[in-house]
C-alpha cells in the first residue's frame, strides 16, 4: 500500500474509530450518576510541519511521515497506532488480494 492522501485519511479516521474505544470501569459521572465511563484517548504525533502534537479530535494536518509518528503513550510504554494500521491494511491487502490504493481511488472518482 501506498501511503498518500487518501490512505493517510483513511488511516486518521481508522485511528480516531479505535481511539474511542477505550473504557475506565472505576470512573464516576457527578453529573449523570454513572459508574463506568468512555472516553476518547489521546493520539500523540508529529505533523506534517514537524510539530509534535497530542489530540482527541481527529487528525487534519497529517502526512506519510506523521502517519509513522501517531502514538497512545501509556506512561513509559507507548502503542504506535500508525504504524499498526499500515500492517493491518498491509495485511488486508495480501490476504483478501485486494489494493487499498485502488479502492480508496474508485470511491473518490464515483463521488465526483
Amino acid at each position: 500500500m501506498k501511503l498518500n492522501r487518501q490512505t493517510v485519511q483513511l488511516i486518521s479516521e481508522l485511528e480516531y474509530l479505535i481511539g474511542h474505544q477505550c473504557f475506565n470501569p472505576n470512573s464516576y459521572n457527578g453529573y449523570t450518576g454513572d459508574e463506568g465511563c468512555t472516553f476518547r484517548y489521546p493520539v500523540s504525533y508529529t505533523n506534517k510541519n514537524k510539530i509534535d502534537r497530542r489530540t482527541k479530535n481527529k487528525i487534519a494536518d497529517a502526512d506519510a511521515e506523521s502517519v509513522k509518528t501517531m502514538c497512545y503513550k501509556f506512561g513509559s510504554n507507548q502503542l504506535y497506532i500508525g504504524d499498526a494500521l499500515i500492517k493491518v491494511l498491509n495485511h488486508i491487502e495480501e490476504r483478501c488480494g485486494i489494493n487499498i490504493n485502488n479502492l480508496l481511488n474508485r470511491k473518490i472518482e464515483t463521488n465526483d
